[in-house]
């Protein structure tokens, strides 16, 4: 009997721990969706102060920034939904949601490279030479 009841509190300790990691995880996603409009702020307010508002590739590093937004928010919202929750249906409905959320930011992230890209051709051009 005793040894039954160590293994029940065993038990309801790993349970704990287990809520607290799920826990850690989603302060992560919601600290890290903060982060991404926080730059989203910095970047629009860049842009707009820019000379040449019409860098396509200063627009697309931003359209990036907001889809990798959407992703980190749709995967911050599905994980704290799944903390505690013991319906199976719910819990797989969730996890889709913060697959798809994975998959938004990743894409948000290749559309800031291809927005780089575009910015550091355009800085080439603009280089000009003198020969001496």
């Amino acid at each position: 009997m005793y040894s039954s009841k160590n293994q029940m509190d065993d038990e309801a300790n790993h349970e704990k721990r287990i809520l607290a990691l799920e826990r850690q995880v989603a302060l992560g996603l919601w600290i890290q969706s903060l982060g991404q409009l926080i730059e989203i702020n910095g970047l629009s307010g860049l842009l707009q102060m820019e000379e040449d508002m019409d860098s396509s590739g200063e627009k697309t590093i931003l359209a990036g920034n907001w889809v990798k937004f959407t992703g980190i928010l749709t995967e911050a919202l599905s994980v704290s939904k799944q903390i505690g929750e013991t319906d199976k249906s719910k819990l797989i409905k969730e996890q889709e949601a913060a697959i798809t959320g994975d998959l938004l930011a990743a894409l948000g992230s290749l559309i800031e490279v291809f927005g780089g890209v575009e910015v550091l051709q355009e800085e080439k051009e603009n280089i000009t030479f003198l020969v001496p």
